[in-house]
């Protein structure tokens, strides 16, 4: 809180509610213009904007209130694009893009899989959705972890609702499928069968959900605690998680074409 985290971000100063900045960049707790240097040390852009593999980050438009995605399939992407998508305020102040200035896309949704699941084509799909806060919590018992579950709460995925939305959405998309099928060929030629088959498919997906429960040591601090001993830690449990999931077989197993979707919500064996 101090100090701010090494190559990553540090405190502005000085620090003044009454005064205004001196630009929106300027209006925050933290200056992350070491973070600018440290991605593009490390991270290989050109590489990414390949489209070898697809990357999309999500912000939130500032000034209009708006969620966009930074796809590498619609946009260059560069380090302002990756930091936009996490700024948080007020933290963190608003980065600038094309003229616009955006916010950490958790505002709105914090692990958005409705991005995945409507991208078109659609293809059988194996998704892993990683939430780092957990929706479900004990009631508080003081300020400090009242102020703790807020931001569970707060930046928690709307996983089920979305899998549920999904899951029925596919299952119609499925039956209408099968139906066109059976049309005779006169009618599959009309304007509004048309329109029906553009959105019906056959396509599958398992949804496999972890979910990162925070120690009881993390407390108050733990959405701008990163160092290095906390992300190891982090690292740590996810990679145990997700080698416990993959224990279970029908995770990788493709779902029956009349089931359409399976989602997964795995509980580590020793109680986390």
């Amino acid at each position: 809180m101090l100090l701010g985290a090494h190559n990553f971000f540090e405190p502005r100063l000085p620090i003044s509610y009454c005064m205004p900045a001196r630009g929106p960049e300027m209006v925050s707790f933290y200056d992350i213009s070491p973070l600018k240097a440290t991605l593009e040390t490390l991270v290989d852009f050109d590489l990414i904007n390949t489209g070898n593999m697809r990357l999309s980050v999500g912000a939130v438009n500032v000034r209009t209130g708006n969620f966009i995605y930074f796809d590498n399939t619609t946009h260059r992407i560069s380090s302002s694009h990756v930091i936009a998508s996490a700024s948080l305020p007020p933290g963190f102040p608003a980065t600038e893009v094309d003229g616009e200035y955006y916010w950490d896309g958790g505002l709105v949704s914090n692990t958005p899989l409705q991005w995945v699941l409507d991208s078109l084509p659609r293809q059988d799909t194996l998704a892993f959705q990683i939430d780092l806060w957990s929706a479900r919590g004990e009631l508080p018992r003081d300020l400090s972890e009242a102020e703790v579950r807020q931001k569970e709460i707060q930046f928690s995925s709307r996983t089920r609702a979305a899998t549920d939305h999904y899951k029925k959405a596919q299952k119609l998309r499925l039956a209408v499928a099968n139906l066109i099928k059976q049309l005779p060929d006169e009618i599959r030629e009309r304007d509004d069968v048309r329109a029906l088959k553009a959105e019906a498919d056959d396509k599958v997906c398992n949804i496999v959900h972890l979910i990162y429960h925070a120690r009881q040591y993390e407390g108050v601090v733990k959405d701008y605690e990163f160092s290095r001993l906390t992300m190891e830690e982090h690292w740590h449990t996810g990679y145990n998680d997700v080698v416990d999931t993959l224990s279970y077989p029908e995770v990788l197993q493709r779902p029956e074409p009349s089931e359409g979707v399976r989602t997964f919500d795995l509980t580590r064996r020793d109680g986390n």
